[in-house]
This record gives structure tokens, sequence and C-alpha cells, in this order.
């Protein structure tokens, strides 16, 4: 635009304008500059005035810019004049910055000149970089970022880590609300969010679900808060996926559980056994006293309680990892093909048997005849899955775990063999899988099961240094993995153990150590029925007092758990200490801390599992007068 001459000191008006304003005339000389022109670039008043306007340019068009001005009063034609435009301006300490300059042409006393404006754009250019860049920071968050409006509950800004997880494009999410992607609805939502607009609260935290495009859903947690920096206020919810998080959570919980119930289930058992051996014991002294045939008959019905009380206790122990287990060498491909015919019998003619056995397994070092138990076990489970037919799978492989651990419950890095019992049968439910190894849980009806079983594949897996896990869906079928550690040594093997015969025991001293006074009143009776001197003391410093001051003990009979001070391993150590010739045979309903006490144990001491038979304690003692 072009300017004709005023009466107003415009010179006095641009000084108070925030923006820069320059004047120049036909030769681009500056003719005025306001102070904020002074103050954009750099130099004085003085110092602006009558210099070229190109100066405060960087080249090329510090020098192109006479050219064109100069072909402009020529010929008229338009380069920036009337044109607003970003460009590039040049301060007095050469350091450049961006500016919008607007030209306009004036005159003034017949004499024709240009007006520039100067804006500079330095904070907004900055600020238009830094939120690209917090643009494309939120976008690669892992986390789920959405703004919506307060009033229509619309999406207004989602990040991709939103638009990845739920499986939208953002114009399909600018369509929709929060309630459409949460398994409530709407009124559900607006009562939520209801104390953040009332002013109640200034933010809520909470865990809720999110529902994909493809339906599926997954858990999250929310952080979320009003914000009036704009209007109409927004909301900003900050979403964390915590589906692996609560699965972790979930595991460290079960194991937690199993832990807890294994210790309970292993004190129960310690003190059962110790009842059961006072009662099959004094019926198994009983038995020889009675002629009656009633008589015997009651009495044999009371044994067979007794056995399978013990029995129980024996599936209890197993679940928390405190039996008494003989681990060997293993070849696991003989053993399932071993069990193979009996196990066609056993499932009958309308489940096929396959096994799928990998010839280059490795060996493990387990208790043959507790592996045989838990392969039966998961066999004849799968059985009872299959009540019409199916096929029932076993297969073995290697294992090689190379981490990384996620939670305590999780197996150690290492190599493993796996063993995998797999049907086709009915599977079990999401909610069943996470407790069916807890013991007394059954999918069976009361009168088809206990609920132990699979608790003692559980329980010996564990004790073994492995584990077992299970795959299943409903209609589909079900497939639980035994993992044992691989062995040292390859040269895996069966073995068998042999008996010389029996050996007649009687004679000598032994010591009884127990604190349980009917089950040491007991084992002092079955002793002395055998023809021994016996000794007895109720706790580990009596019998420590008694073994130092006789040099005729054959034996010590300990019992391990005992509640005051000194337990049996601890006199063990004391009494081969003393006497490294020294016979002592171990005894325990619940052996707590085996696995802490391995040197006694490959030292040469057995133990004998509460409640025991008579012939039990002979064969024992038997190994230890001929180990003397």
């Amino acid at each position: 635009m072009i300017s004709e001459d005023a009466d107003t000191p415009l010179d006095e008006i641009f000084d108070t304008v925030g923006v820069a304003i320059l004047t120049i005339d036909e030769l681009g000389l500056i003719t005025s500059a306001n102070f904020a022109a002074t103050q954009l670039f750099g130099y004085r008043h003085d110092d602006l005035l009558g210099a070229n306007v190109s100066m405060l340019m960087p080249e090329p068009d510090q020098s192109r810019h006479d050219s064109y001005l100069a072909n402009y009063c020529t010929t008229g034609d338009r380069k920036i004049i009337g044109i607003g435009r970003q460009v590039t301006g040049l301060r007095s300490d050469h350091k450049t910055f961006p500016m919008h300059l607007s030209v306009a042409e004036h005159r003034r006393g017949g004499q024709r000149g240009f007006t520039g404006i100067v804006q500079d754009l330095s904070a907004l250019n900055q600020a238009q970089t830094d939120t690209a860049r917090f643009g494309r920071i939120l976008d690669s968050a892992v986390n789920e970022i959405y703004v919506f409006d307060s009033t229509t509950l619309r999406f207004t800004m989602v990040n991709q880590g939103a638009l990845n997880n739920l499986g939208y494009s953002f114009s399909e999410m600018k369509t929709m609300t929060p309630s459409d992607i949460k398994p409530y609805d709407e009124k559900s939502f607006a009562e939520l969010i209801e104390p953040l607009k009332s002013g109640e609260l200034k933010s809520l935290h909470f865990d809720s679900k999110h529902v994909r495009k493809d339906s599926s859903q997954y858990d999250v947690e929310i952080s979320l808060h009003l914000s009036d920096a704009v209007k109409p206020a927004e909301f900003v919810a900050v979403v964390q996926d915590v589906t692996e998080k609560n699965r972790i959570m979930d595991a460290l919980h079960r194991s937690q559980k199993m832990e807890s119930v294994g210790n309970l289930t292993g004190g129960i058992s310690h003190d059962f056994n110790n009842l059961l051996t006072v009662i099959s014991g004094n019926l198994e002294l009983l038995e020889s006293k009675l002629d009656n045939p009633l008589q015997r008959e009651l009495l044999a019905e009371a044994q067979e309680a007794a056995a399978m009380g013990a029995r129980l206790t024996k599936r209890l122990l197993a679940f928390s990892r405190r039996s008494k287990l003989s681990p060997r060498e293993v070849d696991v491909n003989a053993l399932v093909l071993g069990l193979t015919d009996m196990l066609r019998r056993t499932l009958g003619d309308n489940i096929k048997l396959d096994n799928k056995l990998n010839p280059q397994l490795w060996g493990t070092t387990v208790d043959i005849s507790e592996l045989e138990n838990a392969i039966v076990n998961l066999s004849l489970n799968a059985r009872d899955a299959m009540p019409n037919g199916g096929k029932l799978t076993i297969e073995t492989d290697n294992y090689t775990l190379s981490g990384p651990r996620i939670a305590a419950e999780e197996l150690p890095l290492g190599d493993y063999i796996k063993i995998s019992v797999i049907d086709t049968g009915s599977g079990i439910s999401t909610e069943m899988q996470q407790k069916i190894f807890e013991p007394f849980v059954t999918t069976k009806s009361e009168t088809h099961g206990t609920g132990l079983g699979l608790s003692m594949v559980f329980g010996f897996c564990r004790q073994s240094g492995g584990d077992v896990r299970l795959q299943s869906s409903l209609g589909v079928g079900s497939n639980f993995s035994i993992y044992l550690p691989r062995s040292q040594s390859e040269a895996a093997q069966s073995s068998v153990t042999t008996s010389s015969g029996p050996m007649e025991v009687s004679g000598g001293t032994i010591l009884v150590v127990e604190d349980e006074e009917r089950v040491r009143r007991l084992t002092v009776r079955r002793l002395v029925a055998l023809g021994f001197n016996v000794l007895e003391a109720a706790d580990g410093y009596d019998a420590l007092e008694q073994f130092n001051q006789r040099d005729d003990i054959d034996l010590v009979f300990t019992d391990v758990v005992m509640t005051e001070g000194m337990n049996g391993y601890d006199l063990a150590h004391a009494v081969l200490s003393r006497k490294p010739a020294a016979r002592v045979l171990l005894t325990s309903g619940y052996a707590e801390n085996m696995d802490n006490s391995s040197k006694l144990l490959e030292s040469g001491l057995n133990l004998l599992q509460k409640p025991y038979t008579q012939d039990e304690l002979v064969e024992a003692l038997e190994t230890e007068f001929k180990s003397g």
C-alpha cells in the first residue's frame, strides 16, 4: 500500500509500538527506525540511519536486494512489496533469526519510500518445534495418552501407543468416546468423572479394562485429570497396559499361596504321622496277642484305616515338598515305554495312546517311583477327561530355559527334560486352572477323586528342582508338562534295588531319642520285642549326655523334628563328631530342612519315614548293622 504525507508525528508513535518498524528510500537507505527495531537487530539508532537496509539481511539476499529494489522502482515488478512473508534477518552479532516481514510503499514530502514491519518469529518457531517434538515423544511412548472434550467426551488427541494397542485409526478415534473402549456404558463413565467436573477431585487413579477393535480386553491403570489450560477444558488420561504385570502378580500370589498351604499341610502331616505311628505300631504289637477271629477282623480293619491315613499323609508330604525322595539316574524314554502296556490296559479301548519320544533325550536324576506315579496320575486324569474316548499323547523332549525369569516361582535358567501328557478331553476352565494344583481341589465328583493327585505331582516336581505347567482350553483338551533338571551325567540308567536276604537283628543297645512320649514308648516296646537293650531320651541334649557317658551304645535312633533345642540333624552331627564310626538312624513324619542336611545324608545317614511297620523297622536296622 502507498501512504501519503501526514501531519501526525509518526516517529513518536512508532517508538511506542512493540514490533520493529523501519523506513527506507528508493535507494534502500534507512530513513527511520523505531526503538523496537534497534533492539531486534542490535544496532544503535544512529548506526541504522543512512545505512543500506541490506545490512540487516544474510546472503544471498544482501547482495541481491539493491537490484530487486531498483527493478521494482523502474518496472513495478514486485517481489515482496505488499506481501507478508517469512524471511531471515541478520543481527549486529551476525546471528540470523526467522522473522515475518510486511513491506508497504509510501510517499512523504513527494518522495517515494517503503515501510517494513518486522516480527521476530524465533519464539514462535521454537514453540512449534517443541510442540512437534513433544508430539513425537508422546507418539513414541508405550503408555496410551488420550485427550477428550469435557462436554462431548469425544477424543481430540490420541497418541500412537493407544492406536497400536487398540487397533483403531485416529480418524476412527475422533468419532469415539472413552465409553467406546471400556466394558461399561456411557452413563457409568459419566458418573465416574463427575467428581473431576465438579472440582471435588483434582485427579482420578483407577484400574479398568480396555476393549480393542477385535473385542479382546486387557488390564489398564488410568490416571485422569481435567485440564483447564485450554478452553473449553479437556480431560487428559495417561493409561498403562498392566496385563503382564497383573499376570506376574497373580503368579506370585499363587506361588505364595501354594507355599503357605504346603507349610500348613507339612505341619499337619508331621503331627498326624506321629499319631499314626502310635496307632499302627500298637495295633501291630497287639496282633500277635489276639486269637479270637472277630477281634482279629476288627484289628485288621483298624490297621487298614491306619494304612489309609498313612497314604494320605504321604500325599500331603509330597505336595508340601517334604517327602523323602530317593533320586537316581533314570532313562525317561525307557520308563515311559515300560508304562505303555499297563496304561493301554488301564485307559481302555476307546482311548488311543501315542508316544512321541525324543531319541536324543537328556538324562535326569529323580525318584523313579515318584516319576512313574506322576505320569500314571496325569494319564488317569486324562482318561477321566475323555469319557467318550479320545487320544492321549505322551511326549518327551529337551528344553533349555535361557531367560529372563519373570517371577520368583519361575524355573531357574538351564537345561531340562520335558514330559508332556496331552489329551483331547473336555479341558479345564481358566478359573479352575488357577488352583488346580492345590490339595483337595478336583474337577471330579466327590466319589471319584480326592483332589490330591495333582498336588502330589506338583510337590514331586518342585522338590526335584523342576515344575509342572498346564495349558488347557475348554472343549479342546489339556497339556500337562513336567520339567525336570538335566543330569550332569549323561549315562542315564534305571536302577533296581536288590536285597541280600533277611538278616536277623537282635542284641545290642539302642538309644531312642523322641520328644513325643507316646511315640517314644511305642518305639521302645518295638525294639525290646526285637531283643534290644533300649535307652531313651526326650530331647537331643539328654541323648548327647547319655551318649558321652556310655561306650556301649550301638545305634542312636533319633527323630528329626524335636520342639526343644537340638534337632535330629544337630544330634547326629554331634554324635558323629565324637565318634565317626557311630551308627545313627533318623526318623521323621515331616522331613524338615532335608535339603539343608544333604551332607549328613551323603555321609551315610538313612531316614525311616513315619509311620513305619515292624518289618520296615527291621529292614532299616538290618541296613544300619550290616553297614557297621
